[in-house]
């Protein structure tokens, strides 16, 4: 989808001024004939819906083009952002266009009688939202407000910079800042993909006040002028709602469609790591199942081909129905447009454990448009839906051109409507307002809110709608759990709920409702940003404009309650909200909270809860890191307590006498020694020696068949003599038939670096079951003969493990030269020499062995014009090529690509994901074949690691802690200790290196690339 591939340059754009200019002429450079965009009419005509459903036109190209974005306002009226200045990738963006905001009349009609352009002065334009007298505008890098004041649809004034620092990276033109929507609670709610990091603070703000967004929902206070960051992680969101109940949910393009937004979570990511280290581990999307088959390529859901799956792996846009016009089946469920489907799906979120799960219902609404690109729908306040299609014939990831003429809205409803009332919120009386907290379509619920809040704003006295509101709210059942909530939520808003209110809210009856209360309790206490605990400087920044500063006394008056309720509290959901409020409250208080926490057995699997008390505690792990232990007594939590090990573990060294008190813990309570002893395991994973425990001796006489081999594991790492001697004994019996636990004995002798251990792996060369582990500990040996000893045996090593040996081979000179020669001498197959390992000699910057290397291997094509030639040359020889040997292009593709990137269910995930990719486009494979590095993201570039035993280490960083480093390279994943580094140096270069077809012949290259352009999976002969 265009839109995914704005080619954003992170530029500090100006805010454009509000004047009379004719509008520039638009173009289309997308070749597709605009035969193919199906009219209007007939495209609705054509909608498959649901049985008693009509889907209309309510506007059409040149009414509305490009629609990027949706809005209403309090007058029942549709506002559409309109995006031209996105161009193909080439271009990058079209900055000679502008973007605009339209207006549509008559939403109660099934056609628009009204259209007024309110702006058309803006550039970048990804996200809209109206209210509080005024227009909220998201054009990266800024936050812009448009006043409105007189509600006369003419700006004020210019457009005022809200927030900036929404950039999109240089590198990387997807996942940019989207979308705005008030939420429930007052507070402007925003998007960004993970890709384009930000550092979001007001205009002016220094580095050290800006808060870190790398991906994920953000929020902004328009009345207490605050920001914050809520959560980390996804790939590209784009599309959030909330439940009756105030619970907010998003949809994201790809790695999952789903989540239920947990302020202060870490999500899971494609490809890169979380940017604060010691997460560790991520949660997972919120959904029980994927809308394609992953097994497949992503191109078979087109045209509806996989309807049994929901038809691609494409969210846009997220509706959460709570109308009146749709029968009752339909009310609270989530609906997603679904691009590469051309359709709506419609999920179920059930309550599971402390949140939700969605399931997966019958699609909903299916186009038979091929241009067909819903943007985004939204319930209108006859309670319709509205959808917004960009209408062009390019997909995500297909850069052929745009079509900017081209858009459509449609109207779907179920039956007749009803006559319109007056939809005019600005006109209704504050009885009317607070009634609109009882209406069945939500939608008069949130403009309500919004039209009071303005009042409020303005200085007007509510006294009627709050007393009407209170009363509302205190005659509720309490399983009434809309109006409970809604009410509630104005209320706050208005600033009629004092602290003590709040406070006796906690023993609510109504789990919403004693969530709410703590969320709203500490709204004005900053949660975390994407970093961990925000310094003084950012704490005071982001809470400079509260508009009633809470005293430090009544702050720890409210953390003690929370602490009390926390012990006994049923609810599930409640306590998720507790432990996302661990990241909110000072460091030294989160202990006491936690300690409640991690009492409830029931969590002990729950999807969120583990992981989000733990994202709470990192900054106790490194600030204090001995109050853990208070933690690790009460938690029955096993995915907690091992994180917690695992943090203390990579402490052990610093403080040591935490590793105890974990330890006899353990001992004391068997059940939790082995959680214990993984979380030490991971913790020091990459160690060659740790000081051992002192209550180490017990913890080895207390050894069970789970705990045995880790026991043995660490006793090796903590120098025990006769743990190192068994394991040696382990590592060289032949008779052995369990080989992954040889495996295990002999690189725990490797990362512990025995004195024998060139003796050790010189015995093992012989053995093809376990040789290749061997030769990784050779290769930390630097000693004359080694890389002789390695090419000697070369063929004694099993053939997938022979690219770890020439990785090895290519790691030191000497060893290199080694391997040059043979190749020369035909001792090893020259096709057994990559371009990963090329690269990796090329960088030694050795004039001789760069001689032999050309000679060996031939010469690099490295500068763009030589790669450019090589892409016009194959471009030209392969353009009517199409190879039958599809298995053989499978054989080349795991040998030369499987082990960083994923294809039909198999290989690595160090690399994206190719099944997804745009695989169909020769001009695309080349591209990043040939020159992968031309545009590389900023966390996928590789680095260059020189160790002190003289090795030279190219990859990607996967993972690190303060005293390890795990780095994946083209062969092998290594665990590295960093007091064996000399020097880390992150390059501009893609891990994926340059002449990766250099070494092929015409035909194989044929193979491969018809391979990856294959739609299904081919098979390997005798497999």
């Amino acid at each position: 989808m265009r839109f995914f591939i704005l080619l954003l340059l992170g530029l500090n754009l100006p805010v454009f001024r509000v004047c009379a200019s004719d509008f520039p002429k638009l173009f289309n450079t997308e070749p597709v004939s605009e035969d193919g965009l199906m009219p209007a009419q007939l495209a609705a005509d054509r909608m498959k819906l649901p049985k008693g459903f009509e889907a209309s036109v309510f506007a059409a190209e040149p009414d509305v083009q490009n629609p990027i974005a949706m809005a209403w306002d309090g007058r029942g009226r549709l506002w559409i952002a309109e995006n031209y200045t996105y161009a193909e990738r080439q271009q990058r963006f079209q900055l000679d266009l502008r973007d605009r905001v339209v207006i549509f009349d008559g939403t109660g009609s099934k056609q628009q009688t009204k259209r007024t352009v309110f702006t058309d002065q803006l550039q970048m334009l990804t996200g809209i939202e109206i209210g509080l007298n005024g227009v909220w505008l998201m054009c990266p890098p800024q936050l812009l407000f448009i006043p409105d004041r007189n509600h006369d649809d003419i700006p004020d004034s210019d457009a005022e910079v809200v927030l900036d620092g929404f950039h999109v990276a240089d590198q990387n033109y997807h996942n940019f800042a989207n979308g705005l929507r008030f939420g429930p609670d007052g507070w402007l709610y925003g998007r960004c993909g993970g890709s384009c990091p930000g550092r979001i603070g007001f205009p002016g703000d220094p580095d050290n006040q800006r808060l870190a967004l790398e991906g994920g929902i953000w929020r902004y206070h328009p009345r207490k002028q605050q920001f914050e960051v809520l959560t980390t992680g996804t790939t590209n969101p784009w599309g959030h709602d909330w439940n009756e109940v105030g619970e907010a949910f998003f949809v994201n393009t790809v790695n999952g469609h789903l989540w239920h937004m947990i302020p202060g979570a870490h999500f899971t990511r494609p490809f890169t790591l979380d940017p604060n280290r010691k997460t560790y581990e991520l949660i997972d999307f919120h959904a029980d199942h994927w809308h394609f088959d992953t097994g497949k390529n992503w191109t078979d859901s087109r045209g509806g081909a996989a309807n049994d799956y929901g038809g691609g792996h494409a969210h846009i846009g997220a509706m959460i129905y709570n109308g009146d016009n749709w029968p009752d089946p339909y009310r609270g469920k989530l609906f997603t447009l679904n691009m590469h489907g051309r359709r709506a799906n419609q999920e179920r979120l059930e309550r599971h454990g402390s949140g939700y799960l969605a399931k997966h219902e019958p699609d909903f609404l299916l186009s038979e448009d091929e241009w067909f690109r819903g943007m985004d729908l939204s319930t209108g306040p006859d309670g319709s839906v509205f959808l917004i299609d960009w209408s062009d014939a390019g997909e995500c990831h297909e850069h052929t051109g745009v079509h900017r003429t081209s858009g459509r809205i449609f109207k779907v409803q179920y039956g007749d409507v009803p006559t319109p009332r007056d939809n005019n919120l600005l006109k209704w009386s504050q009885d009317a307002l607070a009634d609109a907290h009882s209406e069945v379509n939500l939608w008069y619920t949130r403009q309500a809110r919004l039209e009071l809040i303005r009042r409020n704003q303005l200085g007007a006295d509510l006294t009627a709608a709050t007393q009407k509101l209170w009363e509302l709210h205190n005659k509720a059942e309490a399983s009434n759990s809309r109006l409970l909530v809604q009410t509630y939520l104005t209320l706050h808003g208005l600033g009629c709920i004092p602290v003590e209110v709040h406070v006796e809210t906690l023993r609510h009856a109504n789990e919403h409702l004693r969530a709410w209360a703590i969320r709203l309790l500490t709204e004005d206490w900053r949660i975390d940003d994407a970093m961990g605990p925000l310094s003084a400087d950012q704490r005071h920044t982001q809470s400079a404009h509260p508009s009633q500063p809470r005293a430090r006394n009544d702050e720890q008056t409210i953390i003690q309650t929370l602490n009390d309720i926390a012990s006994s509290e049923t609810s599930p959901l409640v306590r998720l909200t507790l432990a996302s409020t661990l990241q909110r409250i000072p460091t030294e208080s989160r202990v006491d909270l936690a300690a409640q926490l991690v009492r409830h057995r029931d969590d002990s699997e729950d999807h969120n809860l583990p992981l989000m008390i733990w994202y709470g505690l990192i900054a106790v792990s490194d600030q204090t890191p001995e109050a853990l232990i208070k933690i690790a007594k009460n938690s029955q939590l096993t995915t907690t307590l091992r994180l917690i090990a695992r943090s203390v573990g990579e402490q052990m060294d610093t403080h040591p006498e935490n590793a105890n008190h974990l330890l006899q813990i353990g001992l004391q309570e068997k059940s939790k020694l082995e959680a214990i002893l993984t979380g030490f395991s991971q913790g020091l994973k990459g160690w060659q020696h740790a000081t051992m425990p002192q209550v180490w001796p017990k913890v080895q006489t207390a050894a069970t068949d789970e705990t045995a081999s880790l026991i043995q594991e660490l006793s090796v790492l903590f120098g025990d003599g006769r743990a190192i001697d068994d394991v040696k004994a382990l590592a060289l019996d032949r008779n052995q038939t369990n080989v992954p636990l040889r495996i295990q004995a002999i690189e725990t002798l490797i990362q512990n670096r025995i004195p024998q251990l060139r003796d050790v792996c010189f015995q093992l060369l012989d053995d093809n079951r376990v040789n290749f582990i061997a030769a990784r500990g050779l290769a930390s040996i630097n000693e004359p003969g080694i890389g002789e000893q390695l090419v000697k045996n070369y063929n004694r090593f099993r053939g997938p493990k022979r690219p770890q040996i020439i990785s090895i081979l290519a790691s030191r000179p000497e060893f290199a030269e080694e391997l040059l020669q043979a190749i020369s001498e035909g001792k090893i197959p020259k096709k057994d020499l990559q371009a990963y390992q090329v690269r990796q000699i090329k960088s030694f910057a050795d004039t001789d062995l760069k001689k032999q290397l050309i000679a060996t291997w031939g010469d690099i094509r490295d500068t763009p014009q030589e790669k450019q030639e090589r892409i016009d040359e194959l471009k030209t020889k392969l353009t009517a090529a199409t190879s039958k040997e599809l298995s053989k292009g499978r054989i080349l593709f795991k040998k030369l690509c499987q082990n960083c990137h994923r294809l039909y269910g198999e290989g690595e995930r160090i690399g994206p994901d190719l099944t997804g990719g745009n695989r169909s486009n020769l001009d695309y494979l080349l591209q990043n074949i040939i020159d992968p590095s031309s545009v590389v993201d900023k966390d996928y570039r590789m680095q260059i690691i020189l160790l002190e035993d003289g090795r030279t280490l190219n990859g990607l960083i996967t993972e690190q802690s303060d005293r390890t480093i795990t780095l994946q390279t083209a062969t092998e994943r290594l665990n590295i200790d960093r007091r064996e580094v000399e020097y880390v140096r992150k390059t501009n270069l893609s891990p994926m290196p340059d002449g990766l077809l250099d070494a092929l012949s015409l035909e194989e290259i044929n193979d491969l690339l018809s391979y990856l352009q294959h739609p299904t999976q081919v098979a390997i002969p005798n497999e």
